[in-house]
């Protein structure tokens, strides 16, 4: 699984390098595969999950890249601890939920990507890359992944294969 996980954060990070998107996102791993971190602020203003319509050419340039092979696609949104409680989001559960959610249905419904390909889940505030204790880290925390799991057979998990 390390093997196969080195070979797609390679290709990844290649396809980075090519577009020019090392500004626009960040790149990790972890057991699960390859994370494409996208700050918030590209794509979202805060505590919105409506797209920015800047942001549409950085998911259309992503999308060319799910294209090119057939891992499962998670698409994971996280906020800050700041509340929100608002109407629309009552905790920043729904609010990183229904923009992971967005961006499946941009992959989904504007560019044809197979629907049984992605999952979408919100981690809310729960799963930060840095402490909530300044703006600065705040902003880091608000982020939507694209996780590109990895496995050595492929297929799905029930562990059927396409």
């Amino acid at each position: 699984l390390d093997r196969e996980i080195d070979r797609i954060y390679q290709t990844v990070r290649d396809f980075v390098d090519r577009e020019g998107l090392e500004a626009e996102v960040a790149l990790r791993t972890d057991r699960r595969g390859v994370i494409i971190d996208i700050n918030e602020s590209i794509l979202f203003d805060i505590g919105k999950a409506e797209l920015k319509p800047d942001s549409l050419a950085l998911l259309d340039k992503l999308t060319k890249f799910i294209r090119s092979f057939d891992n499962h696609i998670i698409v994971e949104g996280h906020t800050d601890n700041m509340p929100i409680r608002n109407v629309r989001f009552p905790t920043n559960w729904e609010l990183s939920v229904i923009r992971a959610t967005t961006v499946v249905r941009y992959f989904t419904e504007e560019h044809s990507i197979d629907p049984g390909r992605l999952s979408a889940a919100g981690y809310g505030e729960y799963r930060p890359i840095a402490p909530n204790d300044t703006e600065g880290n705040r902003a880091l925390n608000r982020r939507v992944n694209i996780l590109i799991v990895a496995s050595i057979q492929g297929g799905t998990e029930d562990g059927g294969g396409r």
